[in-house]
This record gives C-alpha cells, sequence and structure tokens, in this order.
C-alpha cells in the first residue's frame, strides 16, 4: 500500500515537474515587469545618439549593431527621380518567384497611381550553396527585371530581421528621400490606392509627418517550450512586449524610417523583426498607430468587403492576388 501511494506520488511529481518545464511556468513566474523595469540594452536614451546619426555628427557612443552584410545588388531606382511619393520594399523568400510575379502584375506596378511616383524593389537574402539552381534563376530575373536587391546573409525565418534592417539600411544610404515606405511580404494583397488615402488623411489631421501604423499588437512573450516563438528570459526577460506593429505589412513616414534605423544601431538585435521594431520605436520615442484596414490573417474576399482594405495576408497563389486585386483595381 505505502509503495503504491509512493508510486502515484512520484508519477504526479513528475507530471507537475514537466508541466512546470514544458510550458515554462518558471519563465513566466519570474519574468520582470515590463512597466517598471524595461532597460532592453542600450540601457541609455538613444534620442541624443540618433540625432547625431541624423545629422552626420559621431555620435558620443558607438553603434553596438551594425549588421556586417553586403549589397550583393543595387538599384537606381531612386537616382532618376528627386521626389518619391512611395517606395514598396518587398520582403521576399529566394524561391517565390512566382510570388514575385503577381507583385509585379498588381500593385508593385510603377506608373499605378497617375501624379504619383511609386518605386518598389525586392529584398533577398542568399543561399547555400551559393550557386544553386534557384540563384541561378534570380540572376536571370534580376537582369530582366532590376528590382531585386539581394544581400550576403543567410535567407531563414530567424533572419527576417536581418532582412528588415538591412532594407532600412538600404533606403536610409540610397532612397532617403519618399514620403512614405510600406514594407510587406511577397504574399500580401496590397491596396496602393487605399495606403495613400489612409496616409493622406493621417497627415491632413496629424501634421507631424510622424507615421509608423499597421496591425499593433499588445501581447507576452510565448515562453512554451515547444513553440517556435519561444522566448528565454535570457533572450527577452519582461512580462511583455512593446506595442508592436505585425511584419506582414506596415507603412512608415519618411522621419520615422530614418529615426528607426539610426535608433537600430543603438539597440541590441531581437530575432523577430517585427518586436525588434517595437523595440526600438520604444526606444526612439514612437507610438505605432493601429490601423483595422491592415490585415495580419486572410480576410475572407468580397467584392464590397475589400473596398477599404489596405492589406491581407495569405495570398500565396499568383492567380488568386491578380484576380483580387484586379477586381478592386477596377473600382477606383
Amino acid at each position: 500500500m505505502r509503495r503504491r501511494q509512493f508510486y502515484k506520488y512520484g508519477v504526479c511529481a513528475c507530471v507537475l515537474l514537466y508541466i512546470y518545464y514544458f510550458f515554462g511556468v518558471g519563465d513566466y513566474i519570474y519574468s520582470r515587469s515590463f512597466d517598471d523595469e524595461f532597460d532592453y540594452p542600450l540601457n541609455v536614451d538613444v534620442a541624443p545618439l540618433v540625432a547625431d546619426v541624423l545629422a552626420g555628427r559621431r555620435p558620443a557612443l558607438a553603434p553596438i549593431n551594425y549588421y556586417p552584410h553586403r549589397f550583393l545588388t543595387n538599384s537606381g531606382a531612386c537616382s532618376a527621380v528627386p521626389h518619391l511619393q512611395l517606395f514598396i520594399v518587398v520582403k521576399s523568400a529566394m524561391s517565390n518567384f512566382e510570388h514575385r510575379a503577381a507583385v509585379r502584375q498588381t500593385y508593385g506596378q510603377e506608373n499605378l497611381i497617375p501624379g504619383k511616383i511609386i518605386k518598389t524593389l525586392f529584398f533577398l537574402g542568399i543561399g547555400s550553396p551559393l550557386k544553386s539552381e534557384t540563384q541561378k534563376l534570380i540572376d536571370e530575373e534580376m537582369a530582366t527585371h532590376k528590382d531585386i536587391i539581394q544581400i550576403d546573409f543567410l535567407d531563414n525565418y530567424y533572419n527576417n530581421t536581418i532582412k528588415t534592417m538591412m532594407a532600412f539600411r538600404w533606403l536610409y544610404e540610397h532612397c532617403a528621400t519618399a514620403d512614405y515606405y510600406l514594407f510587406t511580404d511577397d504574399d500580401m494583397y496590397i491596396s496602393v490606392a487605399n495606403l495613400l488615402e489612409y496616409v493622406h488623411a493621417r497627415n491632413a489631421t496629424d501634421g507631424t509627418g510622424t507615421l509608423f501604423a499597421g496591425y499593433v499588437f499588445k501581447s507576452a512573450p510565448q515562453r512554451f517550450r515547444s513553440s517556435k516563438w519561444r522566448v528565454s528570459l535570457a533572450e527577452y526577460p519582461w512580462n511583455r512586449w512593446p506595442p508592436y506593429v505585425t511584419a506582414g505589412a506596415y507603412v512608415v513616414s519618411n522621419s520615422v524610417m530614418r529615426r528607426l534605423y539610426a535608433g537600430s544601431l543603438f539597440v541590441k538585435h531581437f530575432r523577430f523583426d517585427d518586436v525588434y521594431l517595437g523595440i526600438v520605436a520604444k526606444k526612439v520615442g514612437i507610438e505605432p498607430t493601429h490601423c483595422p484596414r491592415f490585415h495580419f490573417y486572410k480576410k475572407s474576399y468580397t467584392r464590397e468587403g475589400y473596398r477599404s482594405v489596405i492589406a491581407s495576408h495569405g495570398y500565396g497563389d499568383r492567380s488568386e492576388l491578380v484576380s483580387v486585386w484586379n477586381e478592386q483595381h477596377s473600382l477606383i
């Protein structure tokens, strides 16, 4: 009898330990208060450092987060035009040839909106081996369209922050003249007309020219050990994230693009790009704006239901994106 009870207690203890470990209970218990203790490195006021970078002065502290990667291709997308209304940055995976073709056929067209100068470029990393069949096809694609910026980092999910911030660097160094910059994944539906209507309305009511907008999340880190989004206390010890805009699609104004890039030089790297931009925005004093017209999920399509949509996720099928976009574009 005593042995059976001991066995039961042992099983219960093992189950509790497993639950404690698997669900990261200790991480939730011992996480620090975001409201009271947030001090993500560098734990200094980065505003003066950002001001120095933007003014071309040497900052008082050296940058801690300059990614050591090179642009393997470049583009004269901004060299021939003194001013852009909108620059579209499409974060694309190497093998997504059909996605890029669909973008070129829809919202990525340069003469889309009469009287508006809009440019679109795709940003990619590299694969292994460097001279793969996929890379050969990309080389041909680049030669044909001249709209791809390739960067020498390994293109995978956990390097999305590198892709995003290298795109910011390219814009800062080569195309810092656009009014607004739209960052989007290559499987999004985008209405450029609705986007421009939104940013112009925001500017008319706000007037500051400061905009970082999309679908804003206010959430906590995932601590479950089985999750690909698990974040340990060592990596991020606070109990919630700063407000952040989901990475599928978001728009920033010119001043915000430059401030986020300059700020990132003094903010430690984090592997989730949308969370990282939320951290940088918090450090430089930019508050993300929630816009429900950006859909981080795939919004069910109806002709009337999409009339005000700016972005919707889940358009990996080229023919579906083209069909939806053509019908909506015909209503403009």
